[in-house]
């Protein structure tokens, strides 16, 4: 289902280093769920984060024009598009945690930072904060914190949404 989010990532410096618009399942039981699943290997993630930086538009337009076929509304060149730049397509969602943690080379992103003030069709953000050491997620008006160090499983997440708890 349609419902977009927004996964990010902050390192210790409080800077945002990740900040992925995601397309489908903004629920918590859906990539509020994967992104707990990749918050688990949390120290590859962070290790990733050396390999990020945020793209420029000449780049990105690079990466357009080198797919003949490829343009805004989609195209045949799509699903090439998803496996090639995982990095850089909204149905990765909060799989970008692991393109993150499990990329050997450079990892390109988009820096979509802004889409989480857009009250109307931000639905979900779900992130791993270093600074705090927290994973947080915002669904509505519900949000909940856990630890880095004690994540819950996926079980105890969807129930503490359920609660309305705030788990610090």
């Amino acid at each position: 289902m349609g419902t977009r989010n927004l996964t990010k990532v902050i390192d210790k410096n409080g800077v945002i280093k990740v900040a992925q618009y995601g397309q489908w399942d903004g629920y918590p039981s859906g990539q509020g769920v994967t992104a707990l699943y990749h918050a688990h290997n949390a120290k590859m993630i962070e290790a990733g984060l050396a390999r990020v930086r945020w793209g420029t538009d000449e780049e990105f337009q690079a990466i357009y024009d080198s797919l003949p076929q490829m343009n805004y509304l989609g195209t045949d060149d799509s699903n090439n598009f998803d496996l090639l730049y995982p990095n850089l397509t909204r149905n990765t969602c909060a799989d970008i945690l692991g393109v993150v943690a499990y990329s050997v080379g450079e990892v390109i992103l988009a820096d979509q930072s802004e889409f989480e003030n857009d009250d109307l069709f931000c639905e979900g953000v779900y992130t791993i904060d270093f600074q705090k050491g927290a994973f947080i997620s915002a669904f509505g008006d519900k949000v909940v914190w856990f630890p880095l160090n004690d994540l819950p499983t996926a079980e105890k997440y969807l129930e503490a949404f359920d609660n309305n708890t705030v788990s610090l």
